[in-house]
Parts: structure tokens; sequence; C-alpha cells
């Protein structure tokens, strides 16, 4: 395990502490009572020299009450009364459950600041006399051609020029299996390349890739506080001075009241009632809750990060678990937005294949996504043209090396939740090829886990026809389809929705739904690498389009809330019931002590359980 260097001071501080402690219980063992004392508080100095200095730092910058001056009035106060040992706990046990903490707050920050180190801090820039040079990443400007050599990290979004390779993306994605990519697709910042040299061209700046965009979300995770966040500074700055009152009170005033009353010397009960008031001191130290709880939250932040989750906030970790309707965007969300062909109707004596083959003959040199659709689906059986040529109003006519003539004309428009492509061989119909949006393959069972989790009502909102919009509605399950909006009255739709007392999340990837997003109480946005107006706008940020990655938020957002409220309850009950009973004196310094550390250590190992969530049901 790597200590850092604070960490390691307070690791030899526990070690010093510890090994004085052994030798004042051997002197003790051979009644070398002097020898055994010193050693006892040579223990509690080794161990309590850091809590002294930061309880002294504390005082000058206005923080009189807080953990390290309780710590340190009780050590002090335990000297004063003669209980070297006691002392010596007190720091020893202290400092264990201080770099306890230290070490789980550093791991739970860890999984969140890995993705800060996404890109590279240098890239293989082509330069003006044709050879390759090491420049900062953070000088690449759109249309920089760079090299990557296998085992490299991209350091900016590009495309591919020249080479074949397998892209890594689960530093970004978190999809475990490797993609393959060649001349032509388009590789984000952050992934890391496998396998082959390739060079690229780049497309925009790094501190607006998708690397860059990461960064900027993972800087801005832990500002929004939740209300449980807030209700715990507000009770540590009442808490803490409150006990400390009491204490002093149990202290000094209570002994002073049985004098007065009952004529007992003051002397005598001086020693018994500090040291109750001592042992509430250590008890009050109210460091699980104000570790814990904001710990529970930053580990929910880190294991949804590490799986492929952007949360904006702690605060939305509390909106998400509360979500019981969920409304998607259709193109580009449940659906993929591109064109394939889903089916062919024949006319004549043609085989299916052959018209795609006659399709795409004329369709090759054409980049409308209706033509790249079917130069796809034909593959490589493309058939040779002597000419090509677009007939305004009618579609495009190719001349093919046979002779024949073919014409593929424009979309039917009562083609309803397809859009058809007619074509002709010679003037004669050969046939229509049906294309339609490619429904997202994670969708059904995203909103199937959706449901299974608790979430009452799905619902799609799209400004495609109704026919379109149904299709949808039944390839993935969803409950409700509204149609034919305008972006504005998706917005209104969202507000009425919010406005009937439902707890709403919406999802959508493109510069339309930003006002959606905005209006809803959760606003997810699908994929880091789509609109930057979606980005910006949304509460949560799904890295790619993998939708069951809905699901294992709200779970994760539920278990966060969970373990972050047993963590109240826990730490407040205990140290509630151990006050009572060193009030009552039966619990003594030890048993507060082994008490204040045992709750922090227990509520900050329940944080940790976090960050050991899984993502699959």
């Amino acid at each position: 395990m790597q200590f850092t260097r604070s960490q390691k001071r307070r690791l030899f501080s526990i070690l010093s502490g510890a090994g004085f402690f052994a030798f004042g219980c051997v002197f003790s063992l051979l009644d070398l009572h002097i020898a055994g004392a010193a050693a006892f508080v040579a223990a509690g100095v080794c161990a309590g020299f850091m809590c002294v200095i930061q309880a002294v730092r504390g005082i000058g910058s206005g923080d009189f009450f807080d953990e390290n001056m309780l710590m340190t009035i009780a050590a002090v106060g335990a000297v004063l009364l003669g209980e070297y040992p006691e002392c010596a706990a007190i720091m020893i046990l202290y400092q264990v459950g201080e770099l306890f903490q230290s070490i789980a707050v550093r791991r739970s920050r860890r999984a969140i600041s890995e993705l800060s180190n996404l890109c590279p801090d240098t890239a293989e820039a082509l330069q003006a006399d044709g050879t390759f040079t090491e420049i900062s990443s953070a000088k690449l400007a759109p249309e920089d051609i760079i090299r990557i050599a296998p085992g490299g990290r991209i350091p900016a979004d590009c495309i591919i020029l020249s080479g074949c390779t397998a892209i890594d993306t689960s530093p970004v994605t978190g999809e475990s299996v490797p993609r393959d990519a060649g001349p032509g697709d388009a590789v984000y910042s952050g992934c890391l390349n496998q396998s082959g040299m390739i060079q690229a061209k780049v497309l925009r700046p790094a501190q607006d890739s998708a690397a860059g965009r990461i960064m900027k979300l993972t800087e801005t995770a832990g500002e929004r506080k939740t209300r449980s966040e807030a209700f715990i500074t507000r009770f540590a700055k009442v808490y803490t001075p409150a006990v400390t009152g009491l204490a002093a009170v149990i202290a000094f005033l209570i002994p002073l009241v049985i004098w007065l009353v009952a004529g007992t010397p003051y002397g005598s009960l001086f020693p018994e009632w500090s040291r109750r008031a001592l042992s509430m001191l250590v008890i009050s130290c109210p460091c699980a809750l104000v570790i814990s709880v904001p710990l529970g939250y930053f580990c929910g932040l880190g294991n949804a990060s590490k799986n492929g989750v952007l949360i904006k906030g702690s605060a939305f970790i509390d909106t998400m678990a509360k979500v019981d309707t969920a409304v998607f965007d259709k193109t580009g969300t449940l659906t993929l937005g591109t064109l394939t062909v889903e089916s062919i109707s024949i006319a004549g004596a043609f085989a299916e294949k052959e018209i795609l083959s006659l399709a795409a003959a004329a369709e090759q040199h054409s980049t409308h996504p209706i033509a790249k659709a079917i130069c796809s689906a034909a593959g490589e059986d493309i058939l040779k043209t002597v000419s090509v040529q677009e007939l305004a109003g009618i579609g495009v006519e190719a001349v093919l090396a046979d002779g024949r003539t073919v014409r593929v004309g424009r979309p039917r428009s009562d083609a309803g939740d397809t859009t058809a492509v007619q074509v002709w061989i010679d003037g004669a119909s050969a046939g229509i090829i049906l294309l339609a949006d490619v429904i997202n393959p994670a969708a059904k069972d995203a909103l199937q886990q959706l449901k299974d989790g608790g979430i009452g009502q799905t619902a799609i909102l799209t400004g495609d026809n109704a026919r379109a919009a149904a299709r949808v509605k039944e390839a993935v399950g969803a409950d409700v389809v509204y149609a034919e909006l305008m972006p504005e009255e998706k917005y209104e739709k969202i507000e009425a929705l919010c406005e009937s007392g439902k707890k709403l999340m919406y999802v959508g990837d493109g510069i339309n739904d930003a006002p959606a997003l905005a209006r809803a109480d959760i606003g997810v946005a699908i994929g880091v690498l789509g609109s930057d107006a979606a980005v910006e706008t949304a509460d949560a940020v799904l890295m790619d389009s993998d939708l069951t990655r809905l699901a294992y938020g709200i779970r994760l957002a539920r278990k966060t809330i969970g373990v972050v409220r047993w963590n109240i309850v826990f730490a407040l009950g205990t140290k509630l019931l151990v006050l009572a009973l060193a009030a009552l004196d039966l619990v003594g310094m030890w048993g507060a002590v082994l008490a204040d550390v045992g709750v922090s250590i227990l509520a900050v190992s329940n944080s940790m359980r976090l960050l050991r969530y899984g993502k699959k049901r």
C-alpha cells in the first residue's frame, strides 16, 4: 500500500507511541511505577503531537471545538488526573482511527481522480518538414495530424487516416471489449491504442475532447452538498460546543453542588467527576459523522464514475434515489440515430441481393444517410457504373457497365415509420428498399431493469411521427409515447409531469433535449461524446449509449442513501448511549476511546463498501 507523507508521519507516531506504551506496561508489571508513568506519557506525546499541532492551528483559524482540541483536552486531563495509560490510549487509538479514515478518503478520491488523468501530456504531431515531433497535448488544434504508437493513449478526439488497430475504450466508457478501428473511424481521447501504429487527424482541442469533458465534470463533482452533508456540518457546529459545555458542568459544577448540599469535600469529588467529563469529551468527538457521511457520497460518486456514470455532485445522488418516472428521447437515445435496411419488397424476377447491388451502384458516391445505409447493406457487391447523375426532384440515375440504367427514387411520403427507396431498372420497377432507425440494443433490457427496480412509468418523448414512435415503444417496452413534439413542447410535457408530483428522470442526447434535461428532476445525457449543450445541462452523463447504466445508477444512489442514513443513526445512537453511560460513570475513558474509534472505523468501513458495489444485478 502506498502511503502519503502525512500518512507516513501518522503511522510513525502510532508505532512509536505503541512502542512506548508496551514499555509502560512492562514497567508497570515490574512495579517500576515512575518509569511506567514516564513511558506512558512518552507514548501519549509521540502519538499525540500531530493532534496537538492541528488543535493549535484550529484555534488560530477560529475553530475551538474540533476533534483535535477535544482529544488534546482529554489527554491533558488524563495526565493531570494521573491516568497515564488512558492518556496514551486516547492518542494512539485516535491516530489509528484518523489513519484509517485518511486511507479510506484517499481510496475514494482515487476512484474519481483516475478519470482526471486520461489525457497524455504529450503527442507526436506532424511538422511542416514531414517529421513527427513530440509536443504538448494542450497545443493540439483541429486538423493537426498525429501519430499514436501501439500501447499509447489517444491525446485528443480524432479520426483515423491510416493504419488499423484495436481500441481499448474502457478508460472512457467502461466497456471491457476492445473495438476494431481503421481509416475513417473516430477515436476518442483517453482511449488506448492497443495494437497497430495509426495516424489520425485531430477533430477538436484536447480540453474540448472526451477526456477533457470528463475532467471538467469530475473536478466539480464534490461541490454540491446534499441535505445530509449540510445537516451534519451544522450539527457538528452546535453539538460539539454543547457537549463540551456539558462536560464542563459535570467536571466543575456538579462537584460544587454536591459539596454545598452534602458537605462532601470538593477535592475528593473533582477527580471522579472530571474523569467522567473527559470520557464524555472523548466520545463526543464527531469525526465518525463528519467523515463517514461525505465519504459515503464520495464513494458512491467514485463507483459511478468507474462504471461509466458521471454524476455531477452528491446532491444529485439524493434526487436520483427518489426517481419513480423515466422519460426518454427517441432518436439517438432509444435508437442509435442511424438507418439500416430493414426489408426489401421485390417487383419482377429480381433477388434481394441484386436489388441492393443495383441501388448501391447509383448511391455509392453520395454521403446521404440513406445512401450510406444501402451501400453498407450491399457490402462489396456494388456493380460498376459508367456514369452517375442526380435528377432534381427525382433521385439518382446511373448507367451500369453492362448498359442497363438504374434509377433510385425519392422516399415515399406515406412510408410511416420507415424510409422507402424505389429502385427502377430500365424504367421498370425492380423493388422497394425499406430502411428504419436502429433500436439501441440495450434499450429493452434497460427499461425492464428500471421497472424491476421500482420505476413506475417509462415514457418516450419525440418529435418523430406517431407511427415511428409507436414502433419504438413496442420494441423497447415503454409504457407511453408522446410523438410529434417540438422542443418547447417536450419541455412543457416534462414540466407537466414534474408538477403532477412525479420524481422524473429525463434521458436525452441532443441539443434539442437541453431544455427538458434542465427542467427534469434528474437530467441524464447519453454519451460524454455527444452534444455539448446536453452534456453541460444534464445532472448526470452516461459515458456511452449503454442504457442499462441507468438502472445501475439508481440502484447505486439508493444504496448510497441507505449507507449514509445507517452511518448517521448508528454513530449518533452509539455516541448518545455511551455519553449517557459515561455521565453515569458506567463507562470509563478506555471504553469511551474504544467506542469512539470503533464507531469511526465501522462507519467508514460501511461507506467504503460502496466502492465495491457491482454494476451487474
